[in-house]
């Protein structure tokens, strides 16, 4: 029976071992860089051109986002409405959210533009605004909620319902990490959201209902440059409730490399800064971002027959085969690109990208997660040019080459020397009319009156006495 026992016992000490040394090789093998620990119940730093994950903590569970709603608020009021429309709060918007929350005393009836609505609920993360601006845009509160999921749903969000505008809690309203960050991302792309959430401060002037002036500041302490400061920091979004505890959405870019942190469920304020700078750190120490226009040359494009028709124009440095400038790939700083797997697929039917014409996409994967990508784009405006260089062209009659120019000016010097010529000769023939002319007609007269007085005087009348 001992021998059983230590035999049983040796057996799970082996298998033990085993794993434990295949965790390591897995571990030391990996070449994905480990990320920092967090306070952080569940965090993500993705990669903003690319969507890459560079660090996942709890990424698709579900928590309470609180204030960080907003995001997705703002996002839409800003595509269904102008920024100069007018605002009328209601009773319902001033009076149906907790009045101890986050707000800047609007009254009832008073009246704000949409700019001076999305300045107060990105920065002061107005309850009450939000509510007044989703009833402006979609008639009622609950039809502005159904276009957040909708929208949500079209970002690519996987494990997200809102059951507000604005973040109170709610049982049936909550987020991921991973849903929070394609949110933001989609947001960042809006020019108007991006000015917005990076702004310190903001004044809203006297209203209908206001006789003074309201100053609203940023909450975001990275943007506000108070207790925190991170070096790139591009806007965000705070959040808490006593559910949802703190929550943080923050942005950053550095040169092409721009990230996304998000941080739910984090004990305390100071905590949820410190685990997001830690985060970007992170982000900006082990990774790279390469613009694919540089590191490709159509030439290596040519995985496919349909180039076959093209490949003269491969060889020319303005060739119409190019790759698109908003293509980017990113990669831990220990990988090279040689290491990415690419793949180029073309499409059955060109799209037109930005007036030109994408015949298809070449992608990268490392590790095997897609690190980036570009569309393979033909410029088709500049094929005549390449396809002249390579055949005997006869310009058309219209065209004027350097020798035709020169035989029409030999064709044209005789009248141009015909002309000075003439010219010269009118200047001279007018200097002998209006001057030599008259000279000697005073010259002739004159003379004569000279011979005439000789006629009736001596030479004595002229005598000096």
């Amino acid at each position: 029976m001992k021998k059983i026992l230590l035999s049983t016992l040796c057996m799970i000490l082996i298998i033990t071992s085993c794993n434990l040394t295949f965790a390591k090789a897995d571990q030391i093998d990996s070449p994905w860089p480990q990320g920092p620990n967090v306070y952080a119940e569940a965090a993500i730093v993705m990669e903003a051109s690319t969507g890459l994950i560079l660090y996942e903590k709890n990424i698709d569970e579900a928590y309470y986002p609180a204030s960080i709603t907003k995001i997705l608020s703002a996002l839409l009021i800003i595509e269904n409405s102008s920024p100069g429309e007018i605002v009328t709060f209601s009773h319902d918007a001033v009076f149906k959210v907790d009045l101890d929350s986050s707000r800047i005393g609007i009254d009832v009836g008073e009246e704000l533009t949409i700019t001076q609505c999305l300045y107060g609920i990105l920065l002061e993360s107005a309850n009450e605004v939000t509510y007044a601006a989703a009833e402006h845009v979609a008639g009622d509160v609950t039809t502005f909620v159904n276009m957040m999921n909708e929208r949500a749903k079209a970002i690519g969000c996987k494990n997200t319902n809102f059951a507000n505008p604005h973040g109170l809690p709610d049982e049936n309203h909550y987020t991921t990490a991973y849903d929070m960050a394609l949110i933001t991302r989609e947001a960042m792309k809006n020019e108007t959201f991006r000015k917005i959430t990076s702004t310190r401060t903001y004044q809203i002037p006297p209203t209908n209902k206001q006789v003074e002036t309201r100053y609203l500041r940023n909450h975001h302490k990275f943007i506000l440059k108070h207790d925190y400061i991170y070096d790139g920091a591009t806007g965000g979004k705070t959040g808490f409730t006593s559910k949802a505890r703190y929550t943080l959405v923050s942005t950053t870019k550095r040169g092409d490399l721009e990230l996304i942190t998000v941080v739910l469920k984090v004990d305390s304020s100071n905590h949820q800064y410190e685990d997001t700078t830690k985060l970007f750190d992170f982000g900006y120490n082990n990774f790279s971002i390469y613009p694919i226009n540089e590191l490709e040359s159509p030439a290596n494009i040519s995985e496919s027959p349909f180039f076959t028709r093209y490949n003269s124009l491969l060889d020319y440095s303005n060739t119409s085969i190019k790759t698109d400038e908003t293509g980017y790939l990113v990669l831990p700083n220990t990988a090279s690109f040689k290491d990415a797997k690419k793949e180029v697929s073309f499409y059955p039917e060109a799209k037109i990208i930005d007036g030109l014409s994408a015949i298809g996409r070449i992608s990268y994967t490392y590790d095997d997660k897609y690190v980036g990508g570009a569309y393979i784009l033909y410029d088709d405006i500049k094929t005549p040019t390449l396809i002249h260089s390579q055949m005997n062209w006869t310009p058309p009659k219209e065209f004027t080459s350097h020798e035709e120019v020169e035989t029409s000016r030999g064709h044209f010097r005789p009248i141009i020397i015909g002309i000075i010529v003439g010219g010269f000769v009118l200047v001279i023939g007018l200097y002998f009319v209006l001057v030599e002319r008259p000279r000697l007609k005073r010259r002739s007269n004159y003379l004569k009156k000279r011979a005439n007085r000789k006629r009736f005087y001596s030479d004595d009348d002229f005598l000096d006495l």
